[in-house]
């Protein structure tokens, strides 16, 4: 019999948690909520993000950086499909990662996309959202997912620029698993060596090991 998978799991769970549950377990991978930033000066062109986002999707979220190293303001953007939010538990679509850099003018371009590694909203199980945050470092990015009920998993992808590759390429994964009862505790770290030479856009958290509790 196939496995079931930690998202369809998390939304079997999370039919049988009662609903005064539900209000009461917050994701607890996500970003703590930071202080409004100051606007963007007009010349950053960072105003059109928006653009990438169409047919109805989103942007749920958007992390400015320097995604290439070379000093020049990029974004990690993380899409909403349209009509996640009626989807049943555990089934609605995935969002997808989006990576825009500057061209030689300073507008902003899609450099790459990858729908594998933000899971749906619902995915989450009774810690709702599993989309945690991405951080962005100089010429590197972290994107980090959680969710769970009992068994609280969580997964951490880093992707660093390869300027002879002129990519991102996965270099470093975390995935835990904790049993917030017993404390018991998984984790799979998996350095850039073990996880070879994967681009970002076509990673597949599925392709590598994740951990789980006796």
């Amino acid at each position: 019999m196939k496995p079931v998978t930690r998202y369809r799991l998390a939304a079997i769970l999370l039919l049988a948690t009662p609903a005064w549950a539900h209000a009461q377990i917050a994701n607890p991978y996500a970003k703590p909520a930071a202080a409004p930033s100051a606007p963007q000066d007009k010349g950053t062109k960072m105003d059109d993000l928006k653009s990438f986002a169409t047919g109805g999707a989103k942007i749920l979220e958007s992390t400015k950086g320097d995604l290439t190293g070379d000093g020049r303001q990029g974004a990690v953007l993380i899409i909403d499909p349209p009509g996640g939010e009626n989807a049943k538990l555990g089934e609605g679509p995935a969002r997808d990662v989006v990576l825009v850099v500057p061209d030689a003018t300073g507008h902003l371009q899609k450099a790459a996309s990858n729908l594998r590694i933000v899971p749906c909203a619902t995915c989450g199980g009774v810690a709702g959202d599993p989309y945690g945050y991405t951080k962005v470092a100089k010429g590197q990015f972290t994107i980090v997912n959680g969710g769970g009920s009992r068994e609280r998993w969580s997964d951490e992808y880093t992707f660093t620029w390869s300027a002879a590759r002129k990519d991102w390429l996965a270099s470093h994964v975390v995935r835990k698993v904790t049993d917030s009862d017993t404390g018991k505790e998984k984790i799979v770290d998996l350095s850039a060596k073990e996880l070879g030479d994967v681009p970002f856009k076509d990673f597949d958290p599925s392709h590598f090991q994740e951990p789980t509790l006796p």
